[in-house]
Order: structure tokens, then sequence, then C-alpha cells
């Protein structure tokens, strides 16, 4: 729906026309009708007040004031049921707006190059975008319609004093316009405040969720860490506060001069109206209506204009942002459901001479990268933190596509394979797994959305210990998991991680890769997990990746990353066999951990 294109204004109605016609025809209509009303009023008043002073010195008889009550009457009605009228169409269309736009945006997001995902900068306008579509196009239609009405009553306003006194006219014009430009400036300064002022609130809101998250409990209790963590958001709070005073300081100085000059403008028109009407040249009613239309007509020029002119600078901001949200290049197929592999045979994985930096970096994280990994061994990728370790597994599974060199399975080149193929292929736990709200059953079964087999569910619980944690579970497998919903159950970070792994297992990937989902569990319990998911997983290839060598001891054969390459491969025994090798190191300055293990 949304193209890779310039957004400008007038996109703020034309997609709401794509996507709730009859809403916005209706409100188009009602725009134009609303735009009338000021001038209809003045010309209704008018006529009143001529035909009743008419009446009052006997020029006409009564019934001549019907028509006159008539047309107010109409007005009356109009202004007080189709505002309501409006409402409920208004409510109609914005739900469905909101349901398009959150949707399309989230699929846009979704479909984002992972290195968009990573980036500072590109992070910023995400979150500027797709914090509140549905507000900021809403705010752009009536900011638009907003801008019509005012225009269209402006000129006919405008038409009817000028009509009577000439010079007035020229006088509003004269003033309102340096307004106009004064509106726009603010509001585009305004907006670049704006954006300085949310990145220190999301700063500020992520300390207030550390100070009153329910995760963060315990620790909060332990550590004690209340108040230097208060003080930082109150420090925050302030900076923030002090931009969005500036803000409103601005604004205010803003409309309160168009008032001003408001005030000044109608006081002058009026004296110059004066002589007309004592010399007769114009009628009271005339002059009543007259009176009452410049006000309204200053107050739309000097006040109401120019602050739609101010939210119209701020929107266009708005669409420039979301003009560079739609442009980010997306990933081919990332929405694409995983590929049925039933019938693949998974024989080799092969790095050859892979070199791979981040984008926006000059540093190599891999660097002539080679290995060949065989179909009938299981392998562990160690070495220390930032080696290289978890970026291989990224571009195994397709996050980054701008690495030197061939990742190759079976021999075929990865750029050969469709994502779905890929994504059928392969499958994670990270270190950083995700733990959703969802049914227990359900965790598990997003590991494979293309088929369900309830039995193999069944086999994998018992297989990974969690038959226990079923039973204590008031509705078993149906309990829904975390602390959102209503009955909801928690479980713990051990439980949570041999989860994620069942929900690996479940699907039908021919390459499973562990990478340091038991980081988090101490090094005993983790060379338990790992052992666990070695016994259940001995029919299928897997990758185990870990920067603690107990658990690499179940591995046949371990590849240790040092500085983006294998620095060395073999056995445990082959390893530590090795004069002065890194991994005989590592493994030596890590006994202590494993002592009653060794």
């Amino acid at each position: 729906m949304f193209k890779p294109k310039e957004y400008k204004t007038l996109d703020y109605l034309i997609l709401p026309l794509r996507i709730i016609p009859a809403q916005t025809i209706y409100a188009i209509l009602i725009t134009i009708l609303n735009s009338l009303i000021p001038a209809y009023q003045t010309l209704v008043i008018a006529n009143f007040i001529n035909t009743a002073m008419d009446i009052f010195n006997g020029k006409t008889d009564y019934s001549s004031i019907y028509l006159p009550i008539v047309l107010i009457m109409c007005f009356v009605m109009f202004t007080n049921l189709v505002p309501s009228i409006t409402q409920i169409i208004d409510t109609s269309g914005q739900n469905k707006l909101n349901a398009i736009l959150k949707k399309e945006i989230s699929l846009k997001h979704a479909r984002l190059e992972y290195k968009h995902i990573e980036n500072h900068d590109t992070q910023e306008i995400l979150n500027r975008v797709c914090s509140d579509p549905l507000g900021n196009f809403m705010a752009g239609l009536n900011n638009l319609f907003r801008g019509a009405t005012l225009l269209i009553s402006s000129f006919s306003l405008l038409m009817i004093v000028m009509s009577s006194t000439f010079i007035s006219g020229l006088i509003i014009i004269f003033i309102s316009v340096p307004l106009f430009y004064i509106a726009m400036k603010t509001g585009k300064k305004n907006y670049e405040m704006e954006v300085e002022s949310q990145k220190i609130q999301r700063k500020y809101n992520y300390l207030s969720s550390i100070l009153t998250n329910r995760d963060s409990a315990e620790e909060r209790k332990l550590f004690s860490y209340s108040t230097p963590i208060s003080e930082k958001f109150a420090k925050l709070y302030n900076e923030s506060s002090k931009i969005e005073t500036k803000i409103e300081i601005k604004s205010y100085i803003n409309m309160k001069s168009g008032s001003m000059v408001t005030l000044l403008i109608v006081i002058i028109i009026v004296a110059l109206l004066l002589p007309s009407l004592h010399s007769g040249g114009i009628s009271l009613g005339v002059f009543i209506a007259l009176v009452n239309a410049i006000y309204g007509l200053v107050q739309n020029m000097s006040w109401q204009l120019s602050s739609t002119m101010y939210e119209y600078a701020r929107l266009k901001e708005y669409l420039n942002d979301f003009s560079i949200f739609i442009k980010l290049s997306e990933k081919k197929d990332a929405c694409v459901l995983p590929a049925d592999v039933d019938s693949f045979v998974f024989k080799s994985l092969e790095f050859r001479k892979v070199s791979f930096k981040y984008p926006g970096t000059e540093r190599y994280i891999l660097k002539d990268c080679s290995f060949v990994l065989n179909h009938n061994t299981n392998y562990c990728f160690v070495g220390v933190n930032g080696a290289g370790k978890t970026t291989i597994t990224k571009l195994l599974v397709g996050m980054y596509d701008e690495f030197e060199g061939e990742i190759l399975i079976n021999g075929k080149n990865i750029r050969d394979y469709t994502f779905a193929e890929i994504k059928g292929l392969i499958s994670v736990v990270y270190q950083d797994f995700a733990k959703y709200s969802l049914k227990f059953k359900d965790n598990i079964l997003i590991g494979n959305i293309i088929k369900t087999d309830e039995e193999k569910l069944v086999n994998i619980v018992s297989e990974m210990g969690l038959d226990d944690v079923v039973k204590s579970l008031e509705f078993g497998m149906d309990t829904y998991l975390g602390k959102v919903k209503e009955n909801s159950k928690d479980i713990s970070g051990g439980q949570w991680q041999r989860l994620a792994i069942s929900r690996l297992l479940y699907s039908n990937s021919k390459i499973n890769i562990l990478d340091e989902p038991t980081a988090a569990l101490d090094p005993l319990a983790e060379s338990n997990v790992y052992e666990l998911f070695r016994q259940v997983n001995k029919d299928r290839f897997s990758i185990y990746i870990t920067h603690r060598l107990g658990a690499a001891k179940i591995a046949d054969e371990i590849l240790v990353v040092n500085e983006g390459y294998i620095a060395e491969q073999g056995s445990h025994e082959q390893l530590m066999s090795l004069e002065n090798g890194i991994y005989s190191k590592m493994f030596a300055s890590q006994k202590s951990w494993y002592e009653t293990d060794i």
C-alpha cells in the first residue's frame, strides 16, 4: 500500500480516500458546508436584524420575520446535529484506518533489512513514525480540512466585508500574511525540538520501567539502586520538560500575538464603519453582522489559520520521517512462510574465505573465515565475547547478505536458496530468546507454523523434562504464560530456556543452532542443558555456540573462533594437547567452574 516515494501533505487526504472512501467523501462535503456557515450566518443575522427593524418602524408586517427565523433555525439545527453524526461516522472510519495503518506499518517494519534494526539513527525514525501513525495521519487529515474550512470561510467573509468596506479587507490581508510565515517557521522549529525531546523521553521511560517493572523488583531490592536511577530519571525528565516548555512558550507567544492583532484590527475596522452607519450608508443590521463577520474573519486569519499553518509545518516534518521509513530497504521475501524441507537431506555446511563487517563500520568481524561441517558430526563454536561466533549465525540465517566469500549448504551457494528455504532449513535458539505471553503449548507450536503434530508436542515436552511444569499449571499446556493475562503463570528462567529449546526441536529444520541460550545459567547447569539437548536431538545436525567450555565437551568437534577466523579445530582431547593453544588456555582458566564435573 505504501510506495517508496516522497510523501507530501496531500497524501494525508489521498490515503484515507483509498482506505475509507465513503467516510472521507462525507468529511469533504461537511467541510465545504462548514466553510460556508460563517458567511451564511452573517447574511442571515443581517437579514433578521433589518427585518426586525423594519417591523419595529412599521415598514412591514410580522409575517416577514418568519423566513429569517426559519433560516436561523436551519443554522442552529445544522450546528447542533451534524457534529454528533460526524462523530459516529468518524469513529467507524478511524477504526478501519487504524487497523490498515498498523497492519501495513507492521509489515513494513517486519520486511526491513536487519541492518536497520541494529542502526541507532534508523531506530529513532522507526520510533517516531511507528509510535502513533493513526494520530499523526488523522491530525494531518483534520488539519487539511481545518485549513480548507478556514480558507473558504475566510474568503467568503472577506468578500462580504470588502463589498461594504474595501479598505478593511486589505488591512486584514496585510496583517495576516506575516503571521502565516511566522507560524510555519515556528511549527518546523518546534517539531525539531519535539524530536529531541522524544529521544530524551525514551531514555527516561526506560529508567521508569526499571523503577516500576515487576521483572526488576528482586534486583531493585537486592542492590538498592532506586535512588540513583530516580535521580537520573529526574534529570532527564527535567531536561525534556525544559524543551517542552520552550515549545509551549513559542506557541503561546505566536498565538497570543495573533490575538492582540485581532483586537487591534477589529477596533480599527469598527472605527472605519461608524461614519457609514451614522450617515445611513449601511443599516444597523449590516453593521452588526459586519462587525461579527470581521471579528470572526480576523480570528480565523490571525489565530486559527496561523495555528493551522503551525500544525501543517509540524505534520510536514512527520511526513519527511515517514518517507524515509517507507524508503528503507527491505529483505526479499522477509515475511514468506518457511518452505517444507521434509525431503531435504543435509550433507555439509561450508564457509569459504568469508569476511564481514557490519554496515557503517570499518572493522571486520569475520576475516577470511573458512571451515567445513559435515552432517554426521556435532560441532561447537567457542571463543571470547566479540570473537564473531554469533555473527556466523546471523550470516547463516540471512540477516545480512553483504559478506565477502561464499557460504555453501550441500555445496550450493546460500544466495541461491530462497529465503523460505533458509527459514525451513535452519532454526536457532538465541541467547536473548523470546518469551511469548501465549499458551504453554503455543510457545512450542510456533516453532513450526506449517503443520501441527500433537503427538510430537507431547513427546518433546516429556523429553525436555517439562512434564512436571505442565502438571503444575492450572490449565496444563493451555495455560497462558507470562504476566499479561489474568490467571497466567510465570515460570523460572531455566524452564523458559527449555521451552525455547523445545520450540527448536518442534521445528522441522535440518540445521539446529544453540547460540548461548543458557548463558544466564551457571556453568554446570548450562552443561546439563546442552547434554540433554544432545540426547534428545541426536539424530539431527546441531551446532552449539558458547564461550564456556564445559558445554563444548559434548560436541564431536570444536572450532575456536579468534579475531574473526577459525584459529583451532578438533576434538576436546586434540585441542587440549596443543601446546600454548587458545582452547587449552581458556579451558584451564575456566576449570574451577566445573570441578565437580571433571
